[in-house]
């Protein structure tokens, strides 16, 4: 029992010297590490500064900016006129004669043929005359026919048989009429088209100084934007030229032409009229439905146009801010321009920019000659 103790004692002396030498293992490998950090920071800020040294955009004393490369193109100066959708198959059904609608033989959105039946009014009043009438020719149709057979004979009176033969013709015109004026009765349609809206119920009384029509049809087919433009545009609009036609009411953009150019001026409001002829999404026009025309008073290929609102002046004459580079900066300086038309929305630059100069586009109140920029997307 007595040799059990000394080697108890080097068990436990083996054991604390394990754990020192994987604690000290561990410090080492920290301290390691952290010069592995340190070293990984610093070289981290010097990729930083390498970068911002050729990357504009991560400097902090650099303006932001936007800007666009110029090129030459075709320029088109803009105008805009208001127009109404119109079409001349544009009719109302509207009686003739005061009556009652017995029936109305159509529904909203109905096609329809010329001559087709649209409604019928109560016509038995006119019947009913026409009914005495035709019972009075009857007989008056005897009695001329006795007349002239007389008359031939040389018996009776010339008077008698003139008489008989003007009262027989008389009512043969009345009926004529009659017939004519029950027709008006009858409510047809004078042209192709839709049936846009009925206006009135079957029982309404309609045609009199209190009734209005009876219903509208309308041949889109035939459908056509006018608008009435200022005199001082004449010239400038064409049979032909391309036009974009807005309509606000449907969100619908149209590349149409012009279809035809007033050779009036009206002395009320100095205007002549444009009409534009759409060819398409015909089904969802409607009479008086606004449209707005883009048309061009102004037109030339290649050349070079930028906003009129980023021209300055200054002593020297007119000019635009672009961008130079001076190494890795962008550096802002004025490039004088020659102007060669100028319109609200752009001017056309006739010299001082070349196609691949750089303007600044925003941001362009901010900065002055000299300044460095960076430029954002």
């Amino acid at each position: 029992m007595k040799y059990l103790i000394p080697v108890f004692i080097l068990f436990l002396v083996a054991c604390g010297t394990g754990e020192e030498s994987t604690l000290d293992a561990k410090k080492n490998l920290l301290k390691e590490q952290e010069a592995r950090l340190v070293a990984l920071k610093d070289s981290i800020a010097t990729l930083k500064e390498e970068i911002a040294a050729i990357d504009t955009n991560m400097r902090s004393n650099a303006i932001a900016v936007r800007a666009e490369a110029i090129s030459k193109g075709t320029f088109k100066n803009p105008f805009q006129i208001q127009g109404l959708v119109e079409s001349d198959q544009n009719v109302m059904i509207t009686p003739e004669v005061p009556g009652k609608i017995v029936k109305i033989y159509v529904s909203e959105g109905q096609r329809v043929s010329k001559g087709q039946t649209i409604a019928s009014l109560d016509g038995s009043v006119a019947q009913s005359q026409i009914a005495e009438l035709e019972n009075a020719l009857t007989l008056a149709k005897t009695n001329y026919e006795k007349q002239k057979s007389l008359w031939e004979k040389n018996i009776g009176s010339e008077m008698q048989y003139l008489q008989a033969k003007n009262n027989y013709e008389n009512l043969q015109n009345s009926i004529k009429t009659a017939r004519t004026q029950l027709g008006k009765y009858t409510l047809i349609s004078p042209i192709n088209g839709t049936v846009d809206e009925i206006m009135a119920n079957e029982g309404e009384l309609v045609g009199s100084m209190t009734g209005g029509p009876v219903a509208r049809i309308v041949n889109l087919s035939d459908i056509k934007i006018k608008a009435s433009v200022s005199e001082s545009y004449v010239g400038q609009m064409k049979k032909g030229d391309q036009v974009k036609v807005y309509f606000p009411s449907l969100d619908l953009e149209l590349t149409e032409k012009i279809d035809a150019v007033g050779n009036v001026i009206d002395v009320n409001n100095r205007t002549f009229s444009v009409y534009v002829k759409p060819t398409s999404h015909l089904d969802k026009m409607k009479p008086n439905l606004l449209a707005i025309i883009t048309a061009y008073d102004f037109a030339e290929d290649n050349v070079i146009a930028v906003p009129t609102k980023l021209i300055n002046t200054d002593a020297k004459g007119d000019y635009i801010l672009t961008l130079k580079s001076q190494g890795e900066k962008r550096i802002v300086q004025k490039s004088y321009i020659e102007i060669q038309e100028e319109f609200a929305s752009e001017t056309i630059i006739k010299s001082g920019l070349n196609p691949e100069d750089i303007i600044i586009t925003e941001g362009y109140n901010a900065v002055i000659e000299g300044d460095e920029v960076k430029i954002i997307e």
